[in-house]
């Protein structure tokens, strides 16, 4: 007589071991592609990109808005041409001029002191006459002064006059100084 196993119905009947036991799962886990977790943009980046995009933009508007000395680059120029001349009652004037630039200067030193209740006031005066304007009205008690301009083409010349203290609107008759610009 043979010896018979008894049935273990605790996993399931003998027909129940064909059944899927959650192989399945394994497979499909097995197929599934694993994305790598991208690490999620910090706060502190975004503050320091916004810093960063601030700063060049402030940097930008400063330079951009900054007074130039046009004066300094003329002088600095490898272009440079200077003509000199006295101005009347004394002092010295030195015109220099750049063509790479389009700008020029008007050094003056040695001035004596102006007339009482006057001051000496620097203008050009645009090709053809047809306009003069003030380039800079200078302290009364100034000896010296450099003053720089732009657009050569348009200026004949340059002049220094004795003005009230507060500067004019147009020039005097009493000029000290005139300069006309080669063309």
């Amino acid at each position: 007589m043979q010896h018979e196993e008894p049935e273990d119905f605790r996993y399931g009947t003998p027909e129940d071991a064909t059944d899927d036991l959650g192989l399945g799962l394994v497979d499909d886990a097995s197929h599934e592609t694993v994305r790598p977790r991208t690490a999620p943009v910090k706060k502190w980046m975004l503050v320091v990109g916004a810093a960063l995009v601030v700063i060049i933009g402030v940097t930008v508007l400063v330079i951009a808005l900054m007074p130039r000395n046009v004066a300094g680059e003329v002088a600095d120029a490898p272009d440079v041409t200077e003509k000199s001349a006295e101005v009347t009652g004394g002092g010295q004037a030195v015109l220099r001029l750049s063509e790479s630039l389009d700008a020029g200067s008007l050094e003056l030193g040695d001035l004596p002191g102006a007339p009482d209740q006057q001051t000496y006031q620097v203008w050009v005066e645009s090709t053809g006459g047809e306009s003069v304007s003030s380039l800079q009205v200078l302290d009364p008690k100034d000896t010296k002064a450099t003053v720089g301009f732009k657009s050569l083409d348009d200026i004949e010349s340059v002049l220094v006059t004795t003005e009230p203290v507060d500067g004019a609107n147009e020039p005097s008759d009493t000029k000290v100084l005139e300069i006309d610009l080669p063309h």
